[in-house]
């Protein structure tokens, strides 16, 4: 986990200053799988924070409920194994992670696309 350390304490952060906005997974490996972005939205369930996770195909989508450690486990994973790219929007800046094809990743901050959070709706 530490070649993403950065990120997941950007993360992290971005949740307890409460500007955390959403995530987005996109590049695939290999578009042929059929999975084509990993959207991820914090939502708060009867008074617990939850990140739902939208897994974009083709053809669907595919949702599931995370805790943040469950959240952070699940990001590794689709990062090593799944696509190039993520970026973290938050209030203050957005973080973008990149991942070669072997496995080095690096950053780059940029101006954040949000001036506010998105509407608060109820996760499906």
């Amino acid at each position: 986990m530490s070649q993403f350390k950065e990120f997941f304490e950007a993360l992290q952060q971005s949740v307890a200053d409460d500007e955390f906005v959403k995530l987005t997974l996109s590049k695939p490996l290999r578009k042929n799988e059929g999975l084509l972005n990993v959207y991820v939205r914090l939502f708060v369930i009867e008074g617990k924070e939850v990140f739902q996770f939208k897994y974009r195909y083709a053809d669907a989508n595919e949702f599931k409920k995370l805790t943040l450690n469950e959240a952070k486990a699940q990001l590794e994973t689709l990062l090593l194994e799944t696509f190039r790219t993520g970026t973290l929007f938050t209030l203050s800046y957005d973080l973008l992670i990149l991942v070669s094809k072997k496995k080095a990743v690096s950053y780059r901050d940029t101006a954040p696309s949000f001036t506010n959070k998105l509407p608060e709706i109820q996760p499906e």
